[in-house]
């Protein structure tokens, strides 16, 4: 039988382990003990705490990206303890210990010991921040049943890393974790009308929880698997492959994503020029890390996003949708003009070929057909429209005529 440190990794992983994990959260509890010593740490309900949060989120969710390039990457062994998890794991260690001293400056009364009490001491954040709370307790949960996934059953492979049971709990609590600013903002009335720089924090957290279900949605994203994967009847693609039914299926679903988090933010606020290049560059960065290719080619990854982000801006000043059918115009626009973006991207890049296969001109960037090309992008734009349906439907007339009976 394995000795406890065989079963755990190596002295020399173990070590390095606690180098960056124990290095870092001394680094990190340093600033709070000098903050804490000039002025004061904030609390609940003040901006400085939201970016407080915003910031510990992103440490984490940067150590799951360096851990998802490593795993792309073939940059990782059999150990749980890898310098990418010090860096992951610290980050939330971070955020959870400030979360929890938080909560128990907001706590009037003794320590909690019953589940009961425990559950009025999680409960007692303001507001919109609860989902702070429920992404500590989910992370910790399923960052524990990590460690003991990885060692007892091994490292997954391939896909399998994204549909690990215990992966999915860290990917659900870090997306709670960093849509804290987003959800506390949501609840406090004037939030976000103070110009471009007050929607910040919630832009980020939105694309930070956005960037984490791009990460684990990377095997069916049109700019995260291989060109290869998708393209079909020119020279340089496979034979008799299904590039198109792949390539549309994942231009669908990752509109359907797009469409929901814009749609989402303009539920709430009304985005200042600038707010949608910010809130697609920063999931152009995600899409960077997690996409194949060396680290010299990824800033390809990041272009096709910034590119939409700022197109998507200037056609939402255009069009100011002020009103449903106007809402729906925009949400069509979305995802169809990222969709052409990318494609005209991917064809600066690969040269303009057109050639007739079997009677059917077919032409770059994917090799598609004129038919599936332009009606790819006509699809992405109607999932963008049904997004925006569910988002915002029209109103109930039963309910409406219930409420005229109710008040008569």
């Amino acid at each position: 039988m394995a000795s406890g440190i065989e079963l755990f990794g190596s002295t020399e992983e173990l070590i390095s382990f606690a180098k960056i994990f124990l290095g870092s959260l001394v680094v990190s509890l340093l600033y709070f003990l000098i903050k804490k010593k000039m002025s004061s740490i904030p609390l609940p309900g003040e901006k400085q705490f939201d970016w407080t949060v915003l910031v510990l989120g992103m440490w984490c969710f940067t150590g799951m990206s360096i851990d998802a390039w490593g795993h792309k990457h073939g940059e990782v062994n059999d150990s749980f303890f890898t310098p990418w998890h010090a860096i992951w794991y610290s980050g939330f260690t971070a955020f959870a210990g400030f979360i929890t001293y938080s909560l128990l400056r907001l706590h009037d009364g003794p320590l909690p010991r019953s589940p009961a009490s425990v559950k009025r001491f999680l409960a007692s954040m303001p507001a919109g921040y609860g989902v702070g709370v429920a992404g500590m307790v989910v992370f910790s949960l399923a960052g524990f049943g990590d460690m003991l996934w990885h060692t007892f059953l091994g490292i997954e492979g391939g896909t399998d890393i994204l549909l690990s049971t215990t992966h999915l709990g860290l990917a659900a609590g870090l997306a709670l974790s960093l849509m804290t600013p987003f959800w506390a903002a949501w609840h406090v009335e004037g939030s976000g009308e103070e110009g471009l720089s007050s929607q910040l924090p919630m832009i980020f957290g939105l694309a930070g929880a956005w960037s984490v279900l791009t990460l684990f949605t990377s095997y069916i994203h049109p700019q995260t698997i291989s060109f290869y994967d998708i393209c079909s009847s020119l020279p340089q693609c496979p034979e008799n492959g299904s590039g198109l039914e792949k390539g549309v299926s994942a231009i669908l679903l990752q509109s359907a994503i797009l469409s929901g988090v814009v749609m989402l933010f303009l539920r709430r606020w009304k985005p200042d020029f600038g707010a949608f290049t910010i809130l697609l560059g920063f999931n152009g960065i995600a899409i960077a890390a997690f996409a194949p290719g060396d680290l010299g080619v990824a800033w390809k990854h990041i272009v096709a996003p910034l590119l939409a982000g700022l197109v998507i801006d200037l056609a939402y000043w255009k069009l100011q949708p002020d009103s449903s059918r106007k809402l729906k115009i925009f949400a069509f626009i979305v995802p169809a003009l990222q969709t052409i973006i990318w494609m005209l991207t991917l064809l600066y890049q690969t040269g303009w070929q057109y050639v007739v296969v079997g009677g059917y001109p077919v032409m770059s960037p994917l090799g598609w057909t004129v038919h599936a090309t332009f009606g790819a992008i006509f699809l992405a734009g109607s999932v963008g429209v049904l997004m925006s349906i569910v988002t915002d439907p029209p109103n109930n007339p039963k309910a409406k005529d219930s409420d005229s009976q109710t008040s008569s």
